[in-house]
């Protein structure tokens, strides 16, 4: 899946990877979100459910190549690429792929796009 987010390549590629940035599109609980964006790295970070509970979540990065492309698992070891073309106007084409079963696919997009309107809101605040 393909999606255009307003803002250039450069400040949607530290949207994604910076800690401060990653907590409020997560969301996280502040303070709890640790990168290690590099190839063979890791994340992890903590975010509180609608009852309360605190809920630790981890992944790798099994392919960083800055400022365009990320290979991360998500919670479940589910891997996700994500590739990031800077675009016309300032605005950065990001693309999505997933592995994930078929019947899973239009659950997994709504869910990516809601953490995209995220990442703009996070984009928004950093101009």
């Amino acid at each position: 899946m393909t999606r255009t987010l307003d803002g250039p390549r450069e400040q949607v590629w530290q949207a994604l990877t910076q800690a401060d940035d990653f907590e409020g599109w997560l969301p996280a609980k502040p303070g709890t979100a640790v990168l290690d964006v590099r190839s063979g790295g890791s994340w992890q970070a903590t975010v509180t459910s609608s009852t309360g509970e605190e809920i630790a979540l981890t992944g790798r990065y099994d392919e960083v190549s800055e400022p365009d492309r990320l290979v991360m698992t998500v919670p479940g070891d589910a891997v996700t690429e994500v590739t990031l073309i800077a675009a016309s106007a300032g605005t950065t084409e990001i693309g999505y792929a997933f592995e994930v079963d078929e019947s899973m696919h239009a659950a997994v997009e709504a869910s990516v796009d809601e953490v995209l309107a995220r990442v703009s809101n996070v984009l928004a605040k950093g101009r």
